[in-house]
């Protein structure tokens, strides 16, 4: 049987998830958590993934991909040299956000929206998106500091960035919310008041962004090609793009493609 698994390092933990199918659509075969030093990281994910392919195998398991999302540039430069270092291959590195899209098409496919608003919330920012179901395109990307002393000023502020996604075209069928190192349940009652779409959130928000990061490495080639990845990596300053922005997938040398 085959299985994929997400991996998300978050700025002071990492979460883990083991889907089956070899597109990560089926049931959670195994999830867990545990915190680490942001400089222990890399170290910490290559351990894992060591260990759950070795369970795999002796379980008679399949492990068709690894997708891990990140939210640090230099964490994530760090990784993909130790994974070419241990010659681990098969593996995505996929920036939050993009970790984030990937799973708002696969929630927005189940909810039958031919595209899905998508709102990504960190600590210190907020970007929009919309995203096509039918090839996971993502479109109008926004992204905007949040600078509030309070989770209320911040809930406005997100609640302005979301107030005009129900007017776009073509429409989208509702908002789905993932945050980064920020708890958003608290968040949904004043977005659902400033937008007419319905508002959902992840069932499991802790372990979302290991999901779309597996979501994302199970379809890779997909995913690879998206226009998404230089949408967000341009700057809006300078139009610079940021290739640590973009899908880093490792080919089956080991060696950074």
């Amino acid at each position: 049987m085959d299985t994929v698994l997400g991996v998300s390092m978050a700025p002071a933990s990492i979460q883990m998830v083991l889907l089956e199918g070899e597109n990560a659509d089926g049931p959670t075969i195994d999830e867990d958590e545990f915190g680490v030093a942001a400089a222990g990281a890399p170290d910490r994910v290559i351990a894992a993934i060591l260990g759950t392919r070795e369970g795999a195998a002796d379980a008679g398991l399949e492990l068709s991909s690894i997708g891990v999302s990140w939210t640090d540039q230099h964490e994530a430069a760090a990784l993909r040299d130790a994974l070419a270092a241990h010659r681990i291959d098969n593996v995505m590195l996929v920036s939050a956000f993009l970790a984030a899209t990937a799973l708002a098409q696969s929630v927005g496919g189940a909810m039958g929206y031919e595209r899905t608003a998508v709102l990504f919330v960190e600590p210190d920012t907020a970007t929009t998106a919309l995203v096509e179901t039918s090839d996971g395109s993502v479109a109008d990307v926004r992204k905007a500091c949040i600078q509030a002393e309070s989770y209320g000023e911040a809930a406005a502020q997100l609640g302005e960035m979301v107030a005009g996604l129900d007017a776009s075209e073509p429409a989208a069928g509702g908002l789905f919310v993932v945050g980064s190192g920020v708890d958003i349940a608290p968040l949904r009652p004043t977005l659902a008041a400033a937008t007419s779409l319905d508002v959902s959130v992840p069932e499991e928000p802790r372990t979302a962004l290991a999901r779309g990061a597996a979501l994302a490495s199970a379809n890779a080639p997909l995913f690879a090609s998206s226009t998404a990845a230089l949408a967000y990596a341009q700057d809006a300053g300078t139009g610079a793009v940021d290739l640590y922005a973009l899908p880093d997938y490792l080919s089956l040398s080991g060696v950074p493609g």
